[in-house]
């Protein structure tokens, strides 16, 4: 009888275990912050014994960049500046000696101006800002262009504002791409853009900065902090003076002028009217 009972118990042990799959293990976000996300992975509660599990972090949401790892089943992971990148992707690795053998899986965060959010809880297209970059021609001047050749999919209409700044003023574009003449090989040249994407009455507007210097190893311009130099960034005067301007750099007379829902510039930072700060 005794035997009889251990060979049933250890059938439906068999049995139980044949039942998980790498569906059942799931990670749950705890808590979320602008710099940290706690998390815990089921892995532990089925018994079966695992060799190794890890929490990735990849920054950005195509190729993105592993930056993090935890093998703790319940984690605390520092995330990316929003200032930075706009989308980190998470995934939960756990490898078994027995079946299921390897489970991985991932979740997408965006950031949406104020928090970070499950991309699979945001009901509006979303094109990832990471997946738009720019490019240079190296002839003389300054010829910038935006990437889209990463874009997550099509949007109906794309409007793109550019400002390229050197020490002494600050030039504006507009379009796919644009000529700054003023621009010399000598200067220590800000390059930003303002991309608005339009897409089913949605706008989602990607915005990019960067300091960049003359290589003249490589006679192409690069991100001023690859270069090993004493350079100092230019400082520029910040004036916060409550005017408002439109993207264009057109200002508006006083707040109500404004259309409801149009972007709008005031002491350097966006907002929309009637909306958040979102920059």
């Amino acid at each position: 009888m005794k035997k009889l009972l251990l060979v049933v118990l250890v059938l439906i042990g068999l049995q139980t275990q044949a039942q998980i799959t790498c569906d059942s293990i799931t990670a749950t976000y705890l808590n979320i912050t602008q710099d940290t996300i706690k998390v815990e992975t089921n892995v532990i509660s089925f018994g079966i014994p695992f060799t190794i599990h890890s929490f990735d972090l990849y920054e950005g949401c195509q190729n993105g960049i592993l930056t993090y790892s935890d093998t703790n089943v319940v984690a605390s992971i520092p995330l990316p500046s929003p200032n930075l990148v706009d989308t980190f992707v998470l995934c939960n690795w756990s490898d078994f000696g027995s079946a299921p053998y390897s489970c991985y899986s991932c979740d997408t965060f965006v950031w949406n101006n104020i928090n970070w959010n499950l991309l699979s809880s945001i009901q509006q297209p979303y094109f990832c800002c990471d997946s738009i970059t720019y490019w240079i021609d190296q002839s003389q001047g300054f010829n910038v262009g935006l990437d889209t050749s990463g874009i997550i999919h099509n949007p109906d209409s794309m409007t793109v504002l550019w400002q390229v700044c050197n020490s002494d003023m600050c030039y504006i574009g507009e379009g796919m791409y644009a000529y700054f003449g003023q621009i010399l090989t000598t200067d220590t040249v800000k390059v930003c853009y303002d991309v608005m994407i339009y897409e089913a009455g949605i706008i989602e507007v990607c915005t990019r900065c960067d300091w960049l210097v003359f290589d003249q190893n490589s006679f192409s311009w690069v991100l001023l902090n690859m270069i090993p130099t004493s350079i100092n960034e230019i400082t520029l005067n910040k004036i916060n003076n409550n005017k408002m301007y439109d993207l264009l750099g057109r200002e508006f007379s006083n707040y109500h002028t404004i259309p409801a829902g149009q972007i709008y510039i005031m002491n350097r930072k966006k907002y929309i009217k009637g909306g958040l700060l979102f920059n």
